[in-house]
């Protein structure tokens, strides 16, 4: 059943992804300044990590675990739902221009976060003395017929 919502998720990150393009091609970030681009980068490389440090502070992990997570964060399709809540429920006079910044942060997150994922995951692993290639066998049922005869031996 693990397998099967993974699967799920990550068709429907997919799904979002294309979405999301398909915002950015519309002009989805057209109001954005680059005062706005600093806001954004000031949002992803400080304020979201020092707040995911502060919500590990008393968490049994080491520092190196801490960190890596305060990085990564949340997703952050989240921020998307977030902001369309808020502005469906006061008046915002420059929603286009929050638009804009909260797909920046979103952009720069998958960009960043996408180039830096394995080598920091490696890292960490190596210090806790794990081999991530370890369990690289597929789980049952999406093995190819080579590998169902080496499993059974």
């Amino acid at each position: 059943m693990h397998a099967i919502t993974e699967q799920i998720e990550r068709l429907a990150m997919m799904v979002l992804l294309i979405l999301f393009g398909g915002a950015l091609v519309s002009g989805l970030l057209a109001p954005v300044t680059w005062i706005d681009g600093a806001i954004a980068l000031v949002i992803l490389l400080i304020v979201r990590p020092l707040t995911g440090w502060a919500g590990l502070l008393g968490h049994p992990a080491d520092r190196g675990e801490k960190m890596t997570l305060a990085f990564f964060g949340i997703r952050g399709v989240g921020s998307i739902y977030y902001l369309a809540y808020g502005i469906n429920h006061i008046k915002v006079g420059d929603a286009e221009r929050l638009w804009g910044i909260v797909g920046l942060v979103v952009l720069f997150s998958i960009l960043l976060h996408g180039l830096t994922v394995t080598p920091i995951m490696r890292s960490l692993d190596k210090r806790r003395g794990v081999d991530p290639d370890a369990d690289a066998t597929p789980p049952p049922g999406l093995q190819g017929p080579a590998d169902q005869v080496t499993a059974q031996g």
